[in-house]
Formats: structure tokens, sequence, C-alpha cells
């Protein structure tokens, strides 16, 4: 049976927090996200970035879902509810598989959901389920040097910083300094190396 998108798309839930498939009535809040200054810092978003390129986004996301390969990404909107209200878009996270038990993993919240915790919840659901239902032994992670807050969320859950590389991580116009860290299946989520002092 062909892949449905988005109605085959694993949600993946804990309390409060939805991992769901992207919908058009996200296109707003991912321009913001794209917008946000630590995004335009961090990642790899056109620049400057409007409604046609979170179009884009949208039909890719679509895309790599229904085309189901060993190496298609899976992505997520990330969701949070309280009680009587409607979920509302707080970022998105994905994971890259390469079809030999390892796959990479990105994340970035939208700013007015940043300081909710919601980000190490979100990413435990998808380790959770990258480990279970796609055979995945081994996630990596990667980020600029200096993307603190994006390296905490991952010390939480017990990734192994492996090493800085020079100039691992491009960006329009640019290389850059990259960290590199990774957690196996049967590791501890939990810290396994004290929080270093930030001074990169």
């Amino acid at each position: 049976m062909a892949f449905r998108y988005p109605d085959d798309v694993p949600v993946l839930a804990s309390g409060e927090v939805t991992l769901r498939a992207h919908q058009q009535d996200d296109l707003d809040a991912i321009v913001e996200q794209a917008r946000d200054v630590d995004m335009v810092r961090y990642t790899t978003v056109p620049r400057p970035y409007g409604r046609d390129d979170a179009h884009d986004f949208l039909q890719r996301a679509a895309r790599e879902w229904e085309n189901g390969t060993p190496t298609s990404r899976r992505g997520w909107v990330i969701t949070k509810s309280a009680a009587g209200e409607c979920p509302r878009f707080c970022g998105t996270v994905d994971y890259r598989p390469t079809g030999v038990g390892t796959a990479t993993i990105g994340f970035g919240l939208h700013p007015a959901a940043r300081g909710e915790g919601l980000m190490g919840r979100a990413v435990s659901l998808v380790l959770d389920h990258a480990f279970a239902h796609d055979d995945i032994e081994v996630m990596h992670w990667q980020a600029v040097v200096g993307n603190w807050a994006s390296r905490k969320t991952v010390w939480k859950l017990g990734f192994r910083l492996e090493g800085t590389v020079r100039k691992l991580l491009v960006q329009p116009g640019s290389a850059h300094d990259g960290w590199i860290a990774s957690l196996h299946r049967d590791d501890p989520r939990r810290p396994c190396e004290p929080w270093p002092v930030e001074t990169q």
C-alpha cells in the first residue's frame, strides 16, 4: 500500500508535547522561525527567508516521507498543548538516515517556544522512534561551534562529544568549525560527561 501523507506519518507524543506531520497552516510560523537571528546564525536556512522558501520546505518534507527510502529524511513539527487549548507550533525536528544504521538529527525551536524544555522531550521521542522502528544504531548530532543551546539539549540526553572539526559545516558563503557528538541506542539517556565551561 502506498504511503499516504500526512495520514501515515507516525504521531509521537509525551504529555503536552506532540510531534506530527507538517501542514500548510504551519507556513507562517516556519517563516518566523527561519528568520530568527539564531536560526540565521547557526543553520543553513536561505537568507532572506520568505514564504516561497517555507512552501518549498513543506513540499520537501512531504516528498521525503512519501519516498520512503532507507535514506529518506523523517521530519516532524513540534507542538505543545495545554488543557483546553489548541496545539501550537513550537518548532521542527528531523533525522536523516544513512541506510547503514546511523543517522544525523537536526532541530530548531520557534523563538516563542524557547526556555520551556520542549526540545529535549521532542528529541527523546524521535530517538525512541529511530532506534525502535528504523534500525538506527547510532545517532549523530552536529552544530556550529558556539551553539550552546543545541549542545545542551543533546548533552542532557547522553550524547558524547566526539570533538571539534575545523570547517565542518557549510552555510551560505562560509564554512564554520563544528561540534560532533553521538549516541548509541544502548547508551543511557543522561549526561555522560561534565558540562563544559562555555568559552567558545
